[in-house]
């Protein structure tokens, strides 16, 4: 034999040596961040075998959506153990499970009449006394829902296309929003022509108080549980009635949680559930992601 095939022959040989007999195992669940203990919910519908296999028997189907308790994924499997109530009933897939959503709430601090805390991240939306969103709802829908005055500003009135005069709006006043272009917002006020503002001092509504069937606000900060953004209010709107109509049932004889945000020059359109203080935020963004929904808490202002 050639030296240079003997050679190569060899080095063959001990490449297969080191490689050993044994075939590749899976990677290990720990390392590709597999959920191993806690609180899950199935992403999929699956089916719950005896042991930690494909060829393990079948002994229940569960559908997407269901909470279960993970136990422990065992090493060099790809399987987990689960359990309803405690008690383990088998072992499903690692990746049909995902973690029950725990929302993270910032540090706001208790609300103040002045508003935020200097350093405060700002309210993304405003909760506004009842008689105030009845008074700003009296005649037409709004075109764009409600926004708050959170201090004194002035605002610009067109009378008769021509002549302008100035506007006060005081802190807490709430009004119609109309159209938004441009930096600028048409704001529908009783009794006034065409008024024209700024986004500066101005806060979307994304509810009112006191809520029929609930307790009175209280002095604990309020969040809401943030479900999508929209770019128009009809968009959020629908999509409002379609989350009352499936998973947010039990919001559906309430008002539609729907407010609007100025960012970059437009309003955006956001819609949630709400309002709610921490702990019930908790527990609404835990069912919500039990069923399949992602939920953001977010700061509500209340006047």
């Amino acid at each position: 034999m050639a030296p240079v095939l003997r050679s190569l022959l060899l080095f063959l040989v001990a490449v297969l040596a080191l490689a050993g007999p044994h075939p590749a195992q899976a990677q290990s669940p720990v390392a590709t961040g597999a959920p191993l203990t806690g609180e899950v919910v199935l992403n999929r519908d699956v089916e719950v075998r005896v042991g930690p296999s494909e060829d393990a028997r079948i002994v229940m189907t569960l559908s997407k959506g269901k909470p279960l308790n993970a136990l422990g994924t065992p090493r060099g499997t790809n399987w987990t153990q689960v359990a309803i109530g405690g008690q383990p009933i088998g072992y499903v897939p690692w990746t049909a499970l995902d973690p029950v959503y725990i929302p993270r709430f910032p540090n706001y601090g208790a609300p103040s009449a002045a508003g935020p805390a200097p350093g405060a991240a700002a309210a993304v939306a405003a909760v506004v006394p009842r008689a105030e969103w009845e008074a700003a709802a009296a005649g037409a829908p709004p075109q764009n829902g409600y926004v708050v005055a959170t201090r004194n500003i002035g605002v610009t009135e067109f009378v008769d296309a021509k002549k302008r005069r100035t506007v006060t709006l005081r802190r807490g006043q709430v009004i119609k929003l109309g159209e938004v272009q441009n930096g600028r917002v048409d704001l529908l006020l009783p009794g006034r022509e065409r008024v024209v503002a700024g986004f500066d001092g101005l806060l979307g509504v994304a509810g009112a108080y006191p809520v029929p069937g609930l307790p009175p606000v209280g002095t604990a900060p309020l969040f809401a549980a943030k479900l999508g953004e929209f770019v128009s209010y009809e968009e959020a709107l629908r999509a409002w009635q379609a989350f009352v109509a499936g998973p947010g049932a039990q919001w559906r004889d309430r008002p539609p949680v729907v407010w609007p945000v100025f960012r970059s020059g437009h309003a955006f359109f956001q819609m949630g559930a709400g309002p709610f203080q921490g702990v019930e935020l908790d527990r609404v963004c835990t069912t919500l992601a039990q069923r399949g929904l992602d939920c953001t808490p977010v700061e509500l202002q209340t006047f």
